[in-house]
């Protein structure tokens, strides 16, 4: 488009300059005065080249107008990724944190605590499949999973995603696995994964009951079939997470997003 932009410019200085000569050519005529039909025909050349001029200035603007939209779409598309990522990070930060590591004390840590689901899931909503059993976390493990958050801090968001797997692959039983597969669903959404997104939260609910993620899991499930246009299943996601953990932070976001669905 750009190119195109600069070859109309320059066809129309070649035609802005072509004009003088056209007319330079009928001097010497009218040193013994113009023929009525020389000078129409004359007349229609400077008419004509005018009207190109005009013409492709239109076409170059219109080009402007172009990249100018596209440089505006794909500002608006980082503010908006920026602000996806902010919003992730600072209800990152609200959740309830244990104590830190000592060897990195701002490591983003949140324990397991297994315990049984007394109420049934809704009938197209997944539930828990064989629960894992965990093992406890190694320092080697906490050290991997702090490495891959930091990423996301970080905002490389690629490296984080390929960390993270790394991480569920090596650890696959530790408290800290369903915090991974977290993570992996919140990258994958930013990176333009939803499907990869959905089974990985799908994973925590299924695999790791319980856990200090399930209710944010079982919220984010809600709202990748909302925009997959999968609304009953979002409907009864968002439903199952207020009912079942009515006093999480997931809870009254799940509320405030189901009133807008129509």
């Amino acid at each position: 488009m750009i190119v195109k932009a600069m070859r109309i410019r320059s066809l129309a200085m070649a035609l802005c300059f072509t004009a003088p000569f056209a007319i330079a050519d009928t001097l010497p005529q009218s040193a013994t005065g113009l023929s009525p039909n020389a000078a129409a025909d004359l007349l229609f050349q400077l008419e004509t080249l005018q009207q190109e001029v005009q013409h492709l200035r239109g076409q170059v603007e219109e080009q402007e107008h172009e990249l100018s939209k596209m440089k505006q779409q794909q500002r608006d598309r980082y503010i908006d990724l920026d602000k996806r990522i902010s919003l992730l990070m600072a209800n990152a930060s609200k959740a309830p944190q244990p104590a830190a590591v000592a060897a990195t004390p701002s490591a983003p840590v949140t324990p397991v605590t297994v315990q049984p689901v007394s109420k049934p899931v809704a009938s197209n909503v997944a539930p828990p499949i064989a629960p894992i059993k965990l093992a406890p976390t190694t320092a080697e493990a906490k050290t991997a999973y702090n490495n891959a958050y930091s990423l996301i801090r970080q905002k490389q968001y690629d490296a984080a995603h390929n960390a993270f797997i790394d991480f569920v692959r090596d650890y696959p039983n530790n408290s800290l696995t369903g915090n991974g597969y977290y993570w992996l669903g919140e990258l994958k959404l930013v990176i333009g994964d939803p499907q990869g997104s959905l089974a990985d939260f799908k994973t925590v609910v299924q695999k790791f009951s319980g856990h200090s993620k399930e209710p944010d899991a079982i919220y984010k499930l809600g709202i990748v079939n909302d925009q997959l246009g999968a609304t009953a299943d979002a409907k009864q996601y968002l439903q199952d997470v207020i009912r079942r953990f009515p006093n999480t932070n997931s809870a009254k976001l799940a509320a405030k997003y189901l009133a807008g669905i129509k």
